[in-house]
């Protein structure tokens, strides 16, 4: 009982301590997200131009931004992002809502519910909630494709107005948009929705930035791993509580989809969890 009152204890102090960075961030840097991909579109703008690429402000950030992702993860995602922390606070929000008003013991997963679905279509004989997210992450790579191939071809532009980002970096900014966001806008809205019904609905399934980051070659001293040996049988409490559904390895093909929120670390009751690869750790820990 001490134990896991010391763990809860862990857990809220991360948390806060994660909440007061992200409030940060959102306040003084909202359009951090918004200006790397302007740095990723005006490269492939000067592409389909035929033009020389020349170094502009918008490819400081995203460089700054690449070249962090590499060295420490994914932590501009888990702790920078301004939309990835208005989605954190939406999901919080409507969970305490769900729970507390509807009197549910779990807060809401659109993966579960996705794995019953095609269940019963037979799609996912032996589903478990990872495997719809699997499907459902690879949306982004998708998105990523569409975006780039619409500036090298030319017609992004006629996509004006239609970007939810848009008209977020808008309302971060204090301005309303105008009619002509108006898909932008419902976009924004579906996005709010799926917010409310999975953790990092955004992140792990629409973000275009999101694709990049989790293409880049991350050093293996920024993944995540934990000591197998070391685990209790049949626990499983990093997979559950990572919004990704990740396995804490840093050596599986999945690393790069880590957001590096510390929730499995922090949730880990034998601290078995750490940033870096486990031989190196344990063999510092004997040399002490």
């Amino acid at each position: 009982w001490k134990g896991g009152k010391r763990m809860k204890k862990r857990q809220r102090k991360v948390r806060l301590i994660r909440a007061a960075i992200q409030l940060v961030f959102f306040i003084f840097y909202p359009a951090l997200f918004s200006t790397a991909f302007a740095g990723v579109k005006s490269v492939f703008q000067a592409i389909a131009a035929h033009q020389q690429i020349t170094w502009n402000s918008f490819l400081d950030i995203t460089g700054l931004l690449l070249l962090v992702t590499i060295l420490f993860g994914r932590h501009f995602c888990g702790y920078a992002c301004a939309f990835g922390s208005f989605g954190d606070a939406v999901y919080e929000g409507f969970s305490l809502i769900w729970m507390k008003c509807f009197h549910k013991k779990k807060k809401p997963a659109l993966s579960e519910r996705l794995v019953h679905r095609l269940q019963k279509v037979k799609y996912i004989v032996h589903g478990y909630p990872e495997k719809a997210v699997r499907i459902l992450q690879k949306v982004k790579y998708v998105l990523l494709a569409f975006l780039l191939l619409s500036i090298l071809t030319g017609w992004y532009a006629s996509l004006q107005g239609m970007s939810p980002w848009d008209v977020f970096s808008m309302l971060t900014a204090r301005k309303l948009p105008n009619a002509s966001y108006k898909i932008g806008i419902i976009l924004l809205v579906l996005i709010l929705i799926g917010m409310c019904t999975q953790e990092r609905f955004f992140c792990q399934f629409l973000c275009p930035m999101g694709a990049v980051f989790a293409m880049m070659p991350i050093l293996p001293s920024a993944l995540f791993n934990r000591n197998r040996d070391k685990c209790p049988s049949k626990c499983g409490l990093c997979r559950k509580r990572c919004p990704a559904h990740l396995e804490i390895d840093g050596d599986t093909p999945f690393s790069g989809e880590c957001i590096c929120c510390h929730a499995c670390e922090v949730t880990c009751p034998r601290k078995n969890i750490q940033i870096g690869p486990v031989k190196v750790r344990e063999m510092e820990k004997n040399e002490k």
